[in-house]
């Protein structure tokens, strides 16, 4: 979000900025009852800060997020100050988890965008537990990374329909990020992970678009959730929905073009030919060429560059690995090959899809 500070602040002196961030319980979020808690706040968090410093502003700036502003006075002493409230915000657990971040430094009224950037991070490091947190460092939390035994395993659970096993995984990691106490943007950086995944696992089967926005809409609140239990619900109703698009396109598929299909995807790395797939399922070339043209409405090789150039988008998104490494990985031996065979199906080349794609998933949070 956009802040324009000009309406809201004093004259242009130094100041420090602090965040009080709500997240609710996902069945409350954008609630009526959601915007009385903090409007209440609001006023609660103005009447306590201006009794105990002279210049401040206080004002509710999103639908989750209160901001205070304080003249003249130091770090410190706000520090000090927002650790009286904890006390008192303890009832508040019971209908949302509390997140007060304090800025690092004074800034002045030209960096005040900046400095709203570096809370709103500085708000991402508190952990999913109920207790109000106090977060008064940035640290730099590296970012969290599928092993490529996990990443393969919810690719291919995704893609044969297995919720339960795409669910049990996901479990497993939640479960360590509780035991280990993980920051709020692990869980977040997890939910893009697995929407990459999804949109890349849906999109040959060409889903209609009341389809596209069920699942559109069931992602849209894994950026909702507030609890642990949320992301566990969230994540049970999207593999759910997932399986049940990728189940009923394999029941209107042919068998030989399924078990076609299940062999690109499965072995697109390799060096796979058509010649190689006929001798596998008995077929002259020519026969197998028309067939599955015929069933799919798609030659041999534009399959294959396909699925390899969706892995390819997949990669791009979810992992850090160069473009040289991903076009190996996902069985072409050249690269310039990979760039031109890229670019004519996305109409981009790899670096500007990814820089593209990862924009757009912080424009969805």
């Amino acid at each position: 979000m956009s802040v324009d500070w000009s309406n809201r602040l004093s004259a242009n002196r130094s100041c420090h900025v602090v965040l009080f961030h709500f997240r609710f319980p996902k069945e409350a979020s954008a609630s009526d009852e959601q915007q009385y808690i903090l409007h209440n706040l609001a006023e609660s968090f103005h009447i306590q800060i201006s009794e105990r410093f002279n210049d401040t502003d206080t004002f509710q700036i999103e639908t989750d997020s209160i901001v205070s502003v304080f003249y003249g006075t130091t770090r410190e002493k706000i520090a000090s100050f927002i650790n009286t409230l904890k006390p008192m915000l303890k009832w508040e657990k019971t209908r949302c988890h509390i997140t007060i971040a304090v800025g690092t430094q004074s800034v002045r009224y030209n960096e005040l965008g900046v400095a709203y950037q570096q809370v709103q991070e500085m708000a991402k490091q508190a952990n999913l537990t109920e207790e109000t947190q106090v977060i008064d460092k940035l640290k730099t939390t590296p970012p969290l990374l599928l092993s490529p035994k996990h990443e393969q395993a919810l690719s291919s659970f995704l893609q044969s329909g297995n919720a339960e096993g795409a669910m049990q995984m996901v479990s497993q990691l939640i479960d360590q990020f509780v035991k280990s106490r993980a920051a709020f943007q692990a869980y977040q950086h997890l939910a893009n992970l697995t929407a990459a995944k999804v949109w890349i696992t849906l999109e040959p089967l060409h889903l209609e678009a009341a389809a596209v926005e069920k699942v559109y809409t069931i992602i849209k609140q894994l950026y909702e959730c507030g609890t642990v239990q949320d992301y566990l619900e969230t994540f049970t109703k999207l593999f759910e929905q997932v399986a049940a698009f990728i189940k009923y396109s394999q029941k209107h598929q042919d068998p030989t073009a399924a078990l076609v299909m299940d062999i690109l995807h499965t072995r697109y790395s390799q060096d796979l030919s058509l010649a190689y797939l006929s001798q596998l399922l008995t077929m002259s070339p020519a026969y197998l060429s028309v067939y599955i043209k015929e069933k799919t409405g798609a030659n041999f090789s534009d399959h294959l560059n396909e699925i390899r150039i969706r892995k390819a988008k997949e990669l791009l998104i979810v992992t850090e690995m160069s473009i040289q490494d991903i076009s190996m990985q996902v069985g072409y031996a050249n690269i310039t090959s990979f760039n031109r065979m890229f670019k004519k199906q996305i109409g981009m080349s790899p670096g500007e899809y990814r820089k593209h794609q990862i924009s757009q998933i912080h424009k969805v949070k």
